[in-house]
């Protein structure tokens, strides 16, 4: 999970994984599941493999992260897009506070400063990446 979508891991938790995998490398029962899970998710895990080797500060590849962010949106295009993008408008979120606002029912939808708002054309899209709907919104 670290190495597959570039989470952030701490000195001491590197090393741990470091001694575990000496102290435990993979077993043939191992190698046999991971084959089973790359025919089922398409992808196998390349510290199992021997593909990759935890060494410490090693850099996740990220390979697992398959969508873009959300681009930034300026207030001045996003009232621009409000008429034109679809019939609810454009949806605001707040990337600091990972909430989302609505142009119509939502009080703060104007109040999100430039520098933070990131848009979205749905809140279904808004939702899959982790945002949350203002408590305030209607």
């Amino acid at each position: 999970m670290f190495d597959r979508y570039k989470l952030s891991m701490s000195r001491q938790q590197q090393q741990l994984l470091m001694a575990w995998d000496k102290q435990f490398p993979a077993t043939a029962w191992e190698l046999e599941r991971d084959k089973r899970i790359t025919a089922v998710m398409g992808h196998s895990n390349p510290f199992v493999t021997g593909q990759r080797n935890w060494a410490l500060g090693y850099k996740p590849v990220g390979d697992g992260v398959v969508s873009a962010l959300p681009q930034k949106v300026s207030r001045l295009d996003a009232r621009r897009q409000v008429g034109s993008s679809n019939a609810h408008g454009l949806i605001i979120g707040n990337q600091n506070s990972h909430l989302y606002h609505l142009p119509i029912g939502c009080p703060s939808y104007d109040n999100v400063s430039p520098k933070n708002q990131v848009s979205f054309a749905s809140e279904s899209e808004a939702l899959s990446a982790g945002y949350q709907k203002a408590g305030n919104c209607k």
